[in-house]
């Protein structure tokens, strides 16, 4: 039997490959299984379902580099985020397509969540101000990064990224601060 984190990566290159072409309704766990030459029983073992597969992607991608290196600035974060997502842009695009529980787009908007939350842990001590204030400024973030990926001529990541960062200074939020 495969080595899990092999197995796991082999199942997430799998999903990957078949978002390219298709729908995520439209793809199966039998789909996925078949991609990779896994049997259902081992996708079953590391993932309830394909929206977790989906969100798992996105964490062993991305937010685990966020994690491992602490305290990053708005720039930082904005730029790394938006490349990312800029780079597999098609993936992205049909995972936000996917609404309601366990969606990827409410895993995204917790993700964002809590990453403002620890940035403004400090900073508002009115923790259901600071609660709601987390929740409205990444439903805004959320939904500004899904119109820029979807958009058939998407500007740069880097200038999307800018964009992020005066937006948030307009409204007197300091990106640099971690």
């Amino acid at each position: 039997m495969p080595v899990p984190a092999v197995t796991k990566k082999a199942l997430a290159e799998s999903m990957k490959r078949l978002m390219e072409t298709k729908a995520f309704s439209k793809i199966s766990v039998g789909d996925i299984c078949e991609q990779c030459g896994m049997s259902r029983k081992s996708f079953y073992y590391h993932f309830k379902d394909k929206y977790e597969l989906v969100n798992w992607i996105f964490y062993t991608d991305l937010i685990a580099f966020f994690e491992q290196n602490g305290d990053i600035d708005g720039h930082t974060f904005f730029n790394t985020i938006c490349g990312y997502l800029y780079a597999n842009r098609t993936f992205y695009s049909n995972a936000f397509n996917v609404e309601g529980q366990n969606s990827f787009t409410e895993f995204f908007q917790e993700t964002l969540e809590s990453f403002a939350y620890e940035s403004f842990k400090n900073r508002i001590s009115d923790t259901g101000f600071r609660d709601f204030f987390c929740a409205f400024l990444t439903a805004a973030v959320r939904e500004s990064i899904i119109k820029w990926l979807k958009d058939s001529a998407p500007m740069p990541p880097e200038m999307f990224a800018d964009l992020l960062e005066q937006a948030f200074r307009y409204i007197g939020i300091d990106t640099a601060k971690p």
